[in-house]
């Protein structure tokens, strides 16, 4: 049996869109869902963006698509990027490159932890599409599609992210 994780010794996920008010909440919320059964407190997952807007909620869509995908981000505030944030996450996985080169240029320093969500895991066919549009402003269906592809992305990458959970946990 393992003893309890403190703070640093969770694996934690950050998750980084623009004004984390849709793609990068959803992708929170949705992560949660697959994996916090199984990990529970061993696992910590968080989102932000890269235009430093605090306290904005989630978009009523993106609100709406992740209720219909069983997940309740009701409750999100976003939050900008912060030294903190970068410095307490194990992997950060972006929605586009433009948030990939805003990461790279302020915190060098956790380059190697900072990830395309389309390019995680990817070792040769780079996919033709690398960014998840942005659906600010844009109608419930658009909603719908990105939604969809953060979970397909999702599910394709959780195999990896469990070996680096798991690796994590048994060196504590």
């Amino acid at each position: 049996m393992k003893s309890k994780m403190g703070e640093q010794e969770k694996y934690t996920v950050l998750f980084v869109c623009s004004g984390n008010s849709c793609r990068s909440p959803m992708a929170e919320g949705l992560l949660k869902k697959k994996l916090y059964t199984e990990y529970g407190s061993q696992l910590q997952v968080k989102s932000a963006g890269t235009l430093g807007i605090n306290g904005n909620p989630a978009t009523l869509h993106a609100i709406a698509v992740s209720k219909e995908n069983g997940v309740d981000i009701s409750n999100h505030v976003s939050r900008g990027v912060t030294e903190q944030l970068m410095a307490e996450a194990d992997l950060v996985i972006v929605m586009a490159d433009h948030h990939k080169e805003f990461l790279d240029r302020h915190y060098p320093k956790y380059k190697e932890n900072v990830f395309l969500l389309k390019l995680f895991g990817i070792i040769s066919e780079k996919p033709e599409k690398t960014t998840v549009k942005d659906p600010i402003g844009e109608n419930l269906s658009f909603y719908r599609r990105v939604i969809s592809e953060i979970d397909r992305e999702l599910d394709r990458i959780i195999p990896q992210m469990k070996l680096f959970i798991d690796n994590k946990i048994q060196r504590n």
